[in-house]
This record gives structure tokens, sequence and C-alpha cells, in this order.
């Protein structure tokens, strides 16, 4: 036996439910953390994600990844998910390794909008969406060993500076830009003051009449 709700309110129904759903399933995630292996279990297919972005941007840039796990284990006053271990970080792919599950984002993404795409009704099989959603997620969380790693390399800082300063530069533009568009609105009529002078007579000017 099936069942399935229908949720359409004004169009927009249907990508609110899903928000609220992937909301509603990482707030229970994370209330599952009191419970080791509840956690780890309901967290596995994030956890695989994870550390397959971790191996395979290791391949790519050349961080020789020699051992990958995903059995949980416990650690000091917190628990392990899962590592990912290699033998050749640098200052080229440090960062890019650290902060590889960030890349499970537009797929998480890109998953929304393909499945929006359908009409889908809400059932059990957007339910199992939706957990999977809300794992990718959580799964795009660089920990704070990745943030660690990604530290270390330059490329980072650069890109922070980059950023910043694109951003200094944008905000101090901005009054410029206001200040040439009030000029532009006093004189809506496009007429110079040389123009003005040959139209309008010596006694209409001093009147302030043109």
């Amino acid at each position: 036996m099936g069942f399935a709700w229908t949720l359409d309110v004004g169009g927009r129904g249907l990508p609110f439910g899903y928000l609220a759903g992937m909301a509603a399933m990482l707030w229970l995630m994370n209330q599952a953390r009191r419970s080791f292996w509840l956690f780890s279990l309901l967290a596995l297919p994030g956890t695989i994600c994870h550390e397959a972005c971790h191996w395979f941007i290791g391949k790519l840039l050349n961080g020789q990844p020699i051992h990958f796990t995903v059995i949980p284990r416990r650690e000091g006053h917190g628990f392990v998910l899962g590592s990912v271990a290699l033998s050749h970080l640098r200052w080229y792919n440090a960062f890019f390794i650290g902060l590889a599950p960030l890349l499970l984002l537009p797929a998480a993404y890109g998953l929304f909008i393909w499945r929006l795409g359908g009409n889908p009704d809400f059932g059990w099989p957007e339910a199992g969406l939706l957990y999977l959603l809300a794992n990718l997620i959580f799964g795009s969380m660089p920990s704070w060993q990745d943030l660690r790693i990604a530290a270390k390399s330059p490329i980072g800082w650069l890109l922070l500076a980059g950023l910043l300063g694109w951003g200094w530069m944008r905000y101090h533009r901005e009054p410029q830009r206001t200040t040439t568009r009030t000029q532009r609105v006093k004189n809506p009529t496009g007429i110079t003051e040389q123009e003005l002078t040959r139209w309008c007579p010596v006694h209409l000017r001093d009147r302030a009449q043109c």
C-alpha cells in the first residue's frame, strides 16, 4: 500500500516542503548524536560521500591517498565517522583536498533542482530523497581537521586576500556611482550652460525664468 501527499501553495509549496523536510532531517540527525551507533548509521551516506571527495581530489592532485575507512570509532569525548590518510600533502594540493567535501553542495543543489523539475508528490520515495539530500549537506561540511589541513596551504590565504580586496574595491566604488547618478538627475534635459546662454535672453536669465 502506498500513499503520497500533494502540496501546492501558489506554486511554491513543493520547494518549501523540500526545504522544510531537509531541515527536519538535519535536525533529527543532530539529535541522534546522543547515540554513537545510531548517529553513525544515519550519517553513513554522508560520511561515504565526504571521505570519497577527499580520496578523489587527493588522487587527482597527487595527494597519494593510502587509506580509506568509514568505520566509526570513539576518540576522546567525541567520535570519528571516517578518515582518509594521504602521504603527499603539499602546499599546492592541501587547500583543495581539505575543502573537497564542499563539492557535495552543488551536487545536492543539482539533485534538488532535478527532482523539483519532475513535479513529484510527497511520499516514501521523496522521504528517501530528502534523507539523501540531508546527508549530502551534512557530508559537505569540512571538519576541523579538514580546515587545519586547508589552512596550511598559502593558496587559501591568497584567495581570501583577493576576495577581501575585491570586496573593498567594490565598496569604495559605490559612492562614486551614486554621485554620478545624482549629477545626471539634476540636468535631465541634457542642455549645457553654453546652450542655455545662447537660447535664453539676458533679461530672462537674470530673473531665472528660463
